[in-house]
């Protein structure tokens, strides 16, 4: 592996918004937002709509798999409002994840990417 290559670990949400579900999402989105904005190793977190409002995306990218257990820990409390608004269809990871945080995952439909080139500015 390129010694160039980050810690992150970062993940794509993508999910089907529920009929009649755009507003009630986009309040949700605001709270997770403020909670995750918060958090010392969160370095990017987007959650973006299809033009039609029913496809959504969510990108989160943390320092690493410390930051981002503790995201996990911070936002645990609500995801069932997020899953309550959408269906999951599917959550790739990418990065050097941990045992522990492969651990704290196993339950959700996450693959796993592993990174073996590239570089990070």
């Amino acid at each position: 592996m390129t010694d160039t290559l980050t810690e992150n670990v970062y993940w794509v949400l993508v999910a089907d918004v529920k009929e009649g579900q755009q507003d009630a999402l986009r309040q949700l989105a605001t709270r997770f937002a403020d909670k995750t904005k918060a958090e010392p190793g969160a370095l990017a977190y987007e959650w973006s709509l299809s033009e039609r409002g029913d496809r959504l995306h969510i990108y989160e990218r943390y320092a690493d798999s410390e930051a981002a257990l503790a995201h996990l820990a911070n936002v645990g409390p609500v995801l069932g409002d997020l899953m309550a608004l959408v269906t999951p269809v599917r959550l790739d990871c990418y990065g050097r994840v941990s045992d522990a945080f492969r651990e704290a995952t196993k339950d959700l439909p996450m693959a796993y990417y592993t990174q073996f080139e590239g570089f990070s500015r």
